[in-house]
């Protein structure tokens, strides 16, 4: 006997909600390691050797590309701070042609 299409609705249901739980789960993996992460990055370790340690010991259970995103989201958007030397001072007016609709008369001979 084939099932209704209700109970397959159903079925599909329970496990679109797995999958996002499981999306769910890895976000709040990193947000708990995200700490650590920023730390990392300030030494200077790539996000790949900390993304293969995180992995290895068990901290974190995400593919690389997903670290990725979560990394670039939550760790590098860090406010750049203008300081006096990257100031860039305007260029100067540069000369040139400036059109004047009444001409002068000693241009015109």
């Amino acid at each position: 006997m084939t099932k209704s299409y209700t109970e397959t609705l159903s079925e599909w249901v329970k496990k679109q909600e797995t999958a996002r739980t499981k999306r769910n789960i890895q976000k709040i993996a990193f947000l708990a390691v995200r700490a650590d992460v920023k730390m990392a990055i300030e030494a200077g370790y790539t996000l790949k050797t900390i993304w293969e340690h995180m992995t290895e010991t068990g901290k974190i259970t995400c593919r690389y590309e997903t670290f990725l995103k979560y990394a670039n989201l939550e760790c590098k958007t860090v406010p750049a701070v203008e300081t006096p030397e990257q100031k860039i001072n305007p260029p100067a007016k540069i000369a040139g042609f400036t059109f004047n609709a009444i001409p002068k008369k000693e241009d015109l001979i």
